[in-house]
């Protein structure tokens, strides 16, 4: 996410999600599980915002 492709202000809390989310899942299916969750919780709040 560094790459400057990414510039809006969430992005930088989406990077730190992640890597969050990968440091403490137990396993990939894991790490999906709760990435899908997280994800989906965000692109409902940014799409109530257009």
């Amino acid at each position: 996410m560094h790459d400057g492709t990414f510039t809006r202000q969430e992005s930088t809390g989406a990077d730190l999600a992640i890597k969050g989310l990968a440091a403490a899942a137990q396993d990939d299916h894991e790490l999906l599980e709760r990435g899908m969750a997280i994800f989906e919780g965000l692109r409902s709040v940014l799409k109530q915002k257009t």
